[in-house]
């Protein structure tokens, strides 16, 4: 598979027989999360006259790479920056009213710095069911891609058992598509001036199809590339007992709905 596959596995663009699924992306700290996000918004942009909605704490400090993607496409993406979890709250439940035209992509990055503001896993489930209940509004516009409105969260993996780690269980359910972000072995400390490992391990696990990874590489400049590691057999990547790669201390529940 080429980048656009992985770009478009972020979104949720699976094989017709699955439908697209709202999609966690979940890695440390300086793991390319932002970079990936923006590259997804912007195929989705470059994809579809619709806008891309990009919700984060604060401004990107540079905008990753996009190449010849990015012509014309980030103008399509409508970036917004409420500072704390409860305006985030407010802003999510009034996008069906103050948003002009029909998203096809709705981006949350940096969940983790809301919900260390939050009170509690019982509100932050609250903050991911009404970010589904808007996706799920702007799907059944008229004018919506076939698709629908999709969502991607990103969330920082907790280093260790505490608030962060019951927050997470509280919310992952409500995503059947995941992917885990792991720099590989000495890139977190060697991290380059924008703040990306040069190497990452992406895993990417969704109900109905196999697991896949890929090893992403970023260059000085922030532009991605990537390639599909080698097909490993179910019981390696552990699809028959349920399990998926999560950090010491963290547990991943089945998939399922609110």
């Amino acid at each position: 598979m080429s980048a656009a596959a992985l770009e478009q596995a972020l979104l949720g663009a699976v094989p017709t027989a699955i439908p697209p699924r709202p999609l966690l992306l979940l890695g440390p700290a300086s793991s390319g999360r932002s970079a990936l996000l923006f590259r997804a918004a912007l195929v989705a942009a470059a994809a579809s006259p619709t806008r891309v909605l990009f919700l984060a704490p604060r401004p990107l400090e540079r905008l990753p790479g996009g190449g010849a993607t990015a012509t014309g496409a980030i103008q399509r993406i409508h970036f917004l920056y409420p500072p704390s979890f409860r305006e985030l709250f407010q802003l999510v439940a009034s996008l069906h009213e103050n948003v002009s035209g029909t998203p096809s992509l709705i981006v949350l990055d940096g969940l983790e710095e809301y919900l260390g503001r939050c009170p509690g896993p019982h509100r932050a489930a609250q903050l991911v069911a009404l970010l589904l209940d808007t996706a799920n509004h702007f799907s059944q516009k008229p004018s919506v891609e076939p698709a629908g409105c999709q969502l991607i969260v990103s969330m920082r993996l907790p280093e260790e058992a505490g608030e962060e780690t019951e927050q997470l269980s509280a919310i992952e359910r409500y995503f059947p598509a995941r992917c885990w972000l792991h720099p590989e072995a000495g890139e977190s400390s060697s991290s380059d001036s924008l703040g990306f490992p040069k190497l990452v391990r992406a895993h990417l696990s969704q109900p109905g199809t196999k697991d896949q990874e890929w090893l992403v590489r970023f260059d000085p400049q922030g532009d991605m590339r990537t390639s599909l590691l080698p097909g490993q057999c179910e019981s390696d990547r552990g699809i028959a007992s349920g399990n998926h790669p999560m950090v010491p201390g963290t547990h991943s529940q089945t998939s399922g709905g609110p």
